[in-house]
């Protein structure tokens, strides 16, 4: 299982045995202890939210880590270099676990200290190492440097299985090894659903598009993302894009949904998406589907058919009635000597 270690977000670590997210603390920071780049040591110096790298395959970079415990009790935290990675869902910025192999950032920084105890109120750095391996991939790679609280700060119940909770903070890594870039996305496996039933008047017009997006290239991507959905003769239904960016890194695939309106009650309807990346390439996918409420139209094509044999029977009937009346004897009355 996964320890998400989202901008820095608190997680509940079950004990190998599972793993329940917590709210989100942002930047390094969940309130009880913070995690980030040691700031430099000139006051003129920019403050660093990051750690942010550049170089060359074979090269070894050096920098320190700074934990700071708000709390009034001392902490010993777990430290170790982590991967990133996108959840599958929405593709939430994420570090693997301790637990998992590391194969990249993760597995290219050590720390010669991987445990530390934190006075309360006080802070302390660590120096790391990033040695790029020689045949390391160019463009951008992705990790975390995550101070894991080594003691089990509460429990949950889950059925008959006692889930422990550890609490971890990451901050990021952003390592770009020179060599050839390239920027490339990719959409595919769009699909759509709405709320309209098998009745014209159920449902309120309002459907979901989900798809997939994945970052092909070896450079991360904040890509913009569109949604048009048009009806038949390309009329314009709605539009629409996510309320932020995702920053899809190298390899990664994320699936997003994304609400839609205005759905009418017999359409035909086109939902394209399109993805851009930062270097202007875009990528589209679509998908289409009939909205037909076929249990109203088969009630009025019962109803249709059902008029239809009756007027046929009735004209019958009339003719077969005007027949008989030419047929019958006519009665023949003599008159008076």
């Amino acid at each position: 299982m996964r320890r998400i270690v989202a901008f820095g977000l608190a997680v509940l670590v079950g004990l190998g045995l599972g793993v329940v997210p917590t709210h989100p603390a942002y930047a390094g920071d969940n309130g009880a202890w913070s995690v980030e780049p040691t700031p430099p040591e000139q006051a003129t110096s920019t403050p660093r939210d990051y750690f942010v790298f550049e170089g060359n395959p074979g090269s070894v970079i050096q920098d320190k880590v700074r934990i700071t415990n708000f709390t009034k009790a001392p902490i010993t935290f777990k430290l170790y270099g982590a991967d990133a990675y996108n959840t599958a869902v929405d593709g939430f910025f994420a570090l693997k676990s301790l637990d998992e192999p590391q194969v990249d950032v993760g597995a290219w920084a050590s720390l010669p200290v991987t445990e530390v105890t934190v006075a309360a109120q006080t802070q302390t750095d660590a120096p790391i190492t990033i040695t790029i391996p020689k045949n390391a991939t160019p463009g951008d790679h992705v990790g975390g440097i995550v101070a894991l609280n080594a003691a089990i700060e509460s429990t949950q119940q889950n059925g008959d299985i006692e889930i422990g909770v550890q609490r971890a903070v990451g901050a990021r890594i952003y390592l770009r090894v020179s060599g050839p870039t390239r920027a490339g996305l990719a959409v595919s496996d769009v699909s759509f659903s709405h709320d309209r039933g098998v009745l014209p008047w159920s449902g309120a017009g309002k459907g979901a598009v989900t798809y997939t997006v994945e970052n092909t290239g070896n450079l991360r991507q904040t890509p913009d993302l569109a949604l048009a959905l048009t009806g038949l003769f390309g009329r314009g239904v709605d539009t629409a894009s996510p309320e932020g960016k995702v920053d899809l890194l190298p390899g990664q695939k994320v699936t997003l949904t994304q609400q839609v309106e205005g759905i009418g009650h017999l359409n035909h309807l086109t939902a394209k998406v399109t993805v851009t990346t930062s270097e202007g390439a875009a990528h589209s996918a679509d998908t289409s589907a009939w909205l037909i409420p076929w249990l109203f139209l088969i009630v009025v094509l019962l109803l249709i058919v059902g008029l239809i044999a009756w007027w046929r029977r009735r004209r019958l009937l009339l003719q077969r009635g005007l027949e008989d009346a030419q047929l019958a004897p006519q009665l023949i009355v003599p008159s008076n000597p």
